[in-house]
């Protein structure tokens, strides 16, 4: 069985919702928000079996706006969402979901 999932890969850009593109935005959530959902839909059955733990890592941006940083927000801000939908749902089932929010370590 599979006891515990973590879910870090990020990737980030900076731009304006002006100057942004479309494929700019595709491209962030299609790591940060769909490749978790992916990566947690596959080993779910395993989670589920063994009552283990799905630790998602987003950012403090998951649940606070920043300008130029809206493609990574956005994309944040779902895993959040995501996050919380997945808790409900598995809490019956013994399943933890654990949501890290980390700030700037670099401006720290």
């Amino acid at each position: 069985g599979l006891w515990g999932l973590v879910n870090n890969a990020g990737i980030s850009t900076f731009g304006e919702v002006e100057f942004a593109s479309l494929d700019n935005y595709k491209k962030v959530a299609e790591v940060n928000l769909w490749g978790t959902v992916r990566v947690t839909k596959a080993f779910l059955p395993l989670i589920r079996r063994a009552k283990g733990r799905v630790v998602n890592i987003t950012s403090m941006l998951g649940r606070m706006a920043s300008p130029s940083r809206s493609s990574y927000c956005v994309s944040k801000f779902g895993v959040a969402a995501f996050s919380d939908c997945l808790r409900q749902e598995m809490y019956r089932w013994g399943v933890r979901v654990i949501l890290i929010e980390p700030s700037n370590f670099v401006a720290a």
